[in-house]
């Protein structure tokens, strides 16, 4: 195998980092594993490994760099990604929550109403926030497009659109299947939906990641302005607010729930899966593992975001 063999092994690399190093990597990679025909898969997993740090180093997301703007558009981005296990957290929540004040009693129902209530307001304003940050970047988008750069992002805006699709029809097929049972059913007394239900919101985190993935890696190559990656810092700083209200009155909600009604918590889809619990059912427990997940990486980005922006709301070196 030629030098030129072994670049497919260096596509993890972002492409300014293999048109610098890329030939001298392959060489390197010709010499050490030529008598060997194949690089062993555990070279082949750190080359992968080392290969998405340096794409998360060029996106800001990891490191710190000198750049005012790269850590703003860094810090938003793992903002971005935080938000993603957010989603997948709010639809498992609103899943095993369904018909949850129809089982529960009127003591301490305020507090779980209230929280209740609260969760699917901040997802609302979370989704408005990550809209306009949509719309704030689309001009750029437009003009990257229409430059012929298309090609260099195809692959995983049309992954994350083929992705989207599997999950939003097996989203339809779960709806449909739901409609034809029983409360009981839908709610841990038919185990094959509930371990459907797990399979859909797998396929469904998939899509997000890959879709957090494509926006990632549009972003790393959008010209962007100071004044836009300010307002995005801006926008991902209330988005983790955002995250942090929820967090905390799911937690209230659950806290409620657990204390007053524990035989609903008991017949939440999932449970028995792999254990059975009247206060810590298995599937609250996964979303609340993905929110405080979630949470962590938008502190991360919080921080990153806070300390570059300066007095009067001016990025500072």
């Amino acid at each position: 195998m030629t030098a030129g063999g072994y670049e497919h092994l260096l596509r993890w690399y972002p492409s300014a980092w293999r048109e610098r190093y890329g030939d001298e990597m392959a060489a390197l990679l010709e010499d050490t594993y030529a008598a060997a025909s194949e690089v062993p898969l555990r070279q082949r997993a750190s080359l992968a490994w080392s290969g998405l740090a340096e794409r998360s180093r060029s996106a800001g997301i990891v490191g710190w760099s000198p750049s005012p703007d790269l850590r703003l558009r860094g810090g938003s981005l793992l903002v971005l990604c935080g938000w993603v296990f957010y989603v997948v957290a709010g639809a498992i929540f609103a899943k095993s929550a369904d018909h949850w004040s129809s089982g529960s009693p009127s003591a301490g129902h305020w507090v779980a109403t209230g929280g209740f209530n609260v969760v699917g307001a901040a997802a609302g304003g979370g989704t408005l926030v990550v809209v306009l940050a949509a719309l704030v970047v689309l001009p750029a988008f437009v003009r990257f497009v229409r430059s012929g750069r298309w090609r260099e992002v195809s692959r995983p805006v049309l992954v994350a659109l083929g992705s989207g699709a599997a999950s939003a029809l097996l989203f339809v097929i779960l709806v449909a299947w739901a409609h034809s049972l029983s409360g009981h059913e839908r709610n841990g007394g038919l185990p094959i939906y509930g371990w459907f239900f797990v399979v859909v919101s797998l396929v469904f985190f998939a899509a997000l990641a890959c879709g957090t993935v494509a926006a990632i890696a549009v972003a790393r190559r959008l010209e962007l302005s100071h004044r836009t990656l300010h307002a995005l810092g801006l926008m991902a700083v209330a988005l983790v607010g955002v995250m942090a209200l929820t967090i905390v009155s799911l937690v209230a909600w659950w806290a409620s729930e657990a204390v007053h009604a524990p035989g609903f918590l008991a017949q939440v889809i999932g449970n028995g899966m792999p254990f059975q619990s009247s206060v810590v059912p298995p599937t609250l427990l996964v979303s609340g593992v993905l929110m405080v997940f979630g949470l962590a990486l938008g502190l991360a980005g919080l921080v990153r975001i806070v300390g570059t922006l300066g007095r009067g709301g001016r990025a500072v070196a």
